[in-house]
C-alpha cells in the first residue's frame, strides 16, 4: 500500500507545476485515488511547494506523511508526527496538521514543524534508501 501511494506522489508531483494545464492533469491523478490515499497525497503536495517557499534552503524532492509514523485522520484534518522529506539528499522529521476540503482535492490549512536530519543509519528501516 505504502509503496503504491508513493508512486501516485512521484506521479502527482511530478506534473505539479502551476500552469493550468498541469494543474488538470494533477486533479485527474488525484481524483483517481481512494479520498484517504488522496488525503495524504495532496497534504505531501502542499507541504513541497510550502517548504520550497520558506526562507531556509530546502529544496524538496520527495515527501512521504507516512515515513516515520503514520498519520491519523479525524474528519478532514490529518495529522501526523512522522513526516519525512527529502532535500538535497538528506531527509528530514516533520510533524504536520493538514486539513482539506471534504473531497480532498484540495488543502485549506497546513501546519508544520520540521524536526531534525533522519540519521542516515536509519533510512533502510523506514525505506528511504530506495528513494
Amino acid at each position: 500500500m505504502k509503496r503504491i501511494l508513493l508512486i501516485a506522489a512521484l506521479a502527482v508531483v511530478s506534473v505539479a507545476p502551476a500552469t493550468a494545464r498541469n494543474n488538470n492533469k494533477t486533479e485527474a491523478s488525484l481524483a483517481k485515488l481512494a479520498p484517504s490515499d488522496r488525503f495524504q497525497q495532496v497534504c505531501d503536495i502542499a507541504l513541497m511547494e510550502k517548504l520550497r517557499h520558506e526562507k531556509r534552503a530546502y529544496r524538496p524532492d520527495s515527501v512521504i506523511a507516512y515515513a516515520l509514523d503514520d498519520p491519523s485522520i479525524s474528519g478532514d484534518t490529518l495529522h501526523g508526527d512522522g513526516g519525512a522529506f527529502r532535500s538535497h539528499g538528506v531527509w528530514y522529521q516533520y510533524s504536520f496538521t493538514c486539513a482539506a476540503t471534504p473531497d480532498r482535492m484540495r488543502v485549506l490549512s497546513l501546519e508544520y514543524t520540521v524536526g531534525e536530519a533522519v540519521p542516515r543509519n536509519e533510512w533502510d528501516a523506514h525505506g528511504l534508501s530506495i528513494h
